[in-house]
Order: C-alpha cells, then sequence, then structure tokens
C-alpha cells in the first residue's frame, strides 16, 4: 500500500505514523510545510529507512500518488490538498476501526482543560485496581503505536487490556468521525472535563469550538459525564435520554473541588469502583507533567510547571488551588481569546514575568495597564524570566516560609519555543540546573 503522512508535525504523531508503515514494508511519503531545520531528527531517520520526506510545501502529485492519507488533526479539512486522496483516515480512526480493539472497553475524554490529567488520572485507579488500561490521544501517544503493541500481544499469544483510554482534542473529534463516517466508534462511555472558549485563531467563534466537542456526544446509547453547567446543553444537542448523562457533580459533591480529579472520579464511579478504592489510587497519583506539575524547592522556592495551560482561565484555575504567595510568570502568542479570564490571577501574584509574544503585547499588557498592575518585562527568553522571578521569590522568603514560582502562561507557545511541552521542559532544565549549582 503507498501511504501519505500529511503533516509530520513536532510532536512524534507523524513520525509514530510513518513508522507503523514502515514497519509493515508499505511505501510511505511524508509531507510538511514546515522547513527541515525546524522538523528535526526524525526526518533524517525516516530518510534512512526508505520514505520519501517533502519539506517546506505540498505536492499534488504526492496526494495522487497515496492510496491512503493519514491526516494530521492540525490539518484544516477544508485544506485543498485533501481533494485528491482516495482515502483518509488519522491515527485514532484506523486504530477504532481494527477488529482487536473492539472486546476493549473504549472510554472517551475531552474538554478545554484537564483532560490528560484526567486520563491519566483513570488510568492510575484502575490499574491500582487490577483493570489494565492504556493510555492513548491528545496527550502525544499514537494510535498507530496502539495499535502495534496489541497486534504484538496478539503475535505473542499475550491478553489484550481491558481498557483502552483516549483524550481527544476538538480537532481529533471532527476528523475521527469525518473519516468513521460508515462505522462510529463504540464508546462506553465519554466525559466532558470542562468548557472554555480556546483555538478562536482556528475557529470562526465559541459555538463552532462546542459544536466540535459535541460531536463525541450525539448519540443516545452512550453513558455521558459532563459538568454541571452544560448539562442542559449536552442534552439539547440532540434527542440524548437525560438517564444517560450525569454530572461530575452528582458523584463527587462539591462543585470547587479539583475538575480533573472530580470527572476521574465519576468515570470510576460509573464503572463500578468503589469510593475507598479511588481514594486509595489516588493517594499515590502524581500528576503529569506540563501541567501544575511540581517540580520541586530550592531555598524555600516551589517552583511549578503548569506550560499547559495555554488559555487565560486555566491560569486562575492553576493560580487559585496554589497554597503558597506566587511569582507568575506568563504570556505568549495570541489564540485570538481575551485576556480578561486571568485577570483574577495577575492580581493575586506577588509578581508578573511576561514572556515576549503577541497575547502578551496586544492584550496581556493593556489589561495590566487598565488594572494597575505591575510587571517586569516582555522577555525575550525563559531564561531571562526565570531568573527575574526566581531572584524575587528567593527574596520573599525572607518574611514567608514558602513562596511559589508558577510558570502558567495562559496562551500559545509558538514564536520563542516549538510548543507547550518545549517551554515546559526549558522551564524544568532550568530549575534543574538551579538545583545543581548547590
Amino acid at each position: 500500500m503507498r501511504v501519505l503522512i500529511f503533516g509530520l508535525g513536532t510532536l512524534g504523531g507523524g513520525f509514530a505514523s510513518a513508522g507503523y508503515f514502515l514497519d509493515r514494508d508499505h511505501e510511505v511519503r511524508v509531507t510538511d510545510m514546515r522547513p527541515e531545520s525546524e522538523l528535526g531528527n526524525p526526518v533524517e531517520i525516516l530518510r534512512e529507512r526508505g520514505a520519501l520526506v517533502v519539506c517546506g510545501e505540498h505536492r499534488e502529485e504526492d496526494f495522487r500518488w497515496a492510496d491512503l492519507v493519514v491526516k494530521n488533526p492540525a490539518v484544516s479539512p477544508d485544506n485543498q490538498y485533501l481533494q485528491y486522496a482516495k482515502r483518509i483516515t488519522t491515527d485514532i480512526a484506523y486504530l477504532l476501526e481494527s477488529p482487536l480493539v473492539q472486546p476493549l472497553k473504549k472510554i472517551a475524554v475531552t474538554g478545554t482543560k484537564g483532560k490528560t490529567t484526567t486520563v491519566a488520572a483513570v488510568a492510575h485507579i484502575l490499574e491500582k485496581q487490577g483493570h489494565e488500561a492504556l493510555q492513548m490521544g491528545n496527550m502525544g501517544i499514537s494510535g498507530f503505536s496502539i495499535l502495534a503493541e496489541l497486534e504484538r500481544r496478539l503475535h505473542k499469544g499475550k491478553s489484550l487490556p481491558e481498557y483502552l483510554i483516549c483524550e481527544f482534542s476538538s480537532w481529533q473529534i471532527r476528523d475521527l468521525f469525518m473519516t468513521m463516517r460508515d462505522q462510529r466508534p463504540d464508546f462506553h462511555l465519554v466525559a466532558l472535563t470542562s468548557l472554555f472558549p480556546d483555538h478562536l485563531n482556528r475557529y470562526a467563534d465559541y459555538q463552532t469550538y462546542k459544536d466540535d466537542k459535541w460531536i463525541l456526544f450525539d448519540s443516545r446509547e452512550t453513558r455521558m459525564i459532563v459538568p454541571k453547567v452544560v448539562y442542559k446543553e449536552v442534552l439539547d444537542i440532540s434527542n440524548i435520554k437525560p438517564r444517560f448523562v450525569r454530572t461530575t457533580e452528582s458523584f463527587f459533591g462539591a462543585e470547587s473541588s479539583d475538575v480533573k480529579i472530580r470527572t476521574a472520579w465519576a468515570i470510576c464511579r460509573s464503572l463500578g469502583l468503589g469510593i475507598k478504592q479511588i481514594s486509595e489510587a489516588l493517594v499515590s497519583f502524581r500528576g503529569v507533567p506540563h501541567r501544575q506539575e511540581q517540580l520541586g524547592v530550592k531555598n524555600h522556592v516551589v517552583y511549578i510547571n503548569d506550560s499547559s495551560a495555554t488559555i487565560p482561565e486555566a491560569v486562575t484555575f492553576s493560580c487559585s488551588s496554589c497554597p503558597w504567595a506566587y511569582h507568575l510568570i506568563c504570556g505568549g502568542t495570541d489564540k485570538n481569546l481575551k485576556p480578561d479570564g486571568m485577570l483574577k490571577a495577575v492580581q493575586d501574584a506577588s509578581n508578573i514575568y511576561l514572556l515576549e509574544g503577541s497575547f502578551t503585547r496586544n492584550k496581556l499588557i493593556p489589561l495590566l495597564h487598565d488594572n494597575d498592575i505591575s510587571y517586569q518585562g516582555p522577555f525575550d527568553s525563559m531564561h531571562e524570566a526565570f531568573y527575574a522571578a526566581c531572584r524575587a521569590a528567593e527574596a520573599d522568603t525572607d518574611m514567608l516560609p514558602h513562596v511559589a514560582v508558577i510558570l502558567s502562561p495562559g496562551a500559545a507557545s509558538f514564536g520563542m519555543f516549538k510548543h507547550e511541552f518545549d517551554r515546559g521542559d526549558q522551564f524544568r532544565k532550568l530549575f534543574e540546573d538551579l538545583q545543581e549549582r548547590e
């Protein structure tokens, strides 16, 4: 079969897709608009394995050549080159169409924020109770990696996992249902963590963004868990029977609780696990990198990596749960979102250190000026912002037992960084260097 990977990307999804087909002796081509210098080592590795990799352009001939086009979620469904494709799929669609996943109980989780940690927490709780669960999707685990693992187990006569927990972005939901028109995915349970405006640099408006999320909930028979604030909206989007939809609050009470843990709790309770089982398992759950990740303490300063907070509301959410006075590193590239959602976080911060970017210049600085809030920067590097915050936070420990430095940008990372994980990794590396100095 002749396979074209449409979008290599920088997070490993396209690389995993190409590797899967190369391992099975298919002809593979890869096309990406980014220059080769930006895509890095994966280009060289794939070429050494026999793939044709085209960087900096797309060619009509590659799409006409392919029997199958594997589309990256970041590629718009209206992209002109898709009209030449004989068949289009995605890593998740290809996996869910496989007979190997049909016996697995499939759980789908989406939301604006909190979905990665929710998926990780559910998998952790299930594993602690003796139920094997594989994670995949938006957190960076390709459907092709999961499919390769299932095929390996089948070949060796090993048992398959009981659960497959899928994290979906709005783009992945859109693409999944677009490419699986003849075979709707059979989910045991779907859950929504939260819903705020996001990606308005790619969507016409908030409603269009929500419409892609709602596709996952347009089923009369699938059990659903949603926050109480969107319960009626979910019921209104189709002919869903109310008995199939429950709110997270009905499982876990207090609405002020951590949304990620509350959703994970609701999912596990819905799967039949007891309160004691869930509570005991959560004691050993340590969270996920780049999501309110406590890196450690140095000179009585706690360093927290929340680089995946890419919308303003997420900054306020993260900072509100911090028990210490905090210095906030924030700002970056505009996603066409209003900055007001992070007003409380910047008002409560001991000081603010701005990362350079269009959101910082055009939206965040005006918000700070309008509210008489002082700041430092904008800084052209994470190194400058980090050490400015570090010095000020250490000075505060003369009066306070502990102080925090929080990286919670509220904006996209492009420009200064490859992606939000690169931004978080740079913050972590600076903390590790700081630790090694003494």
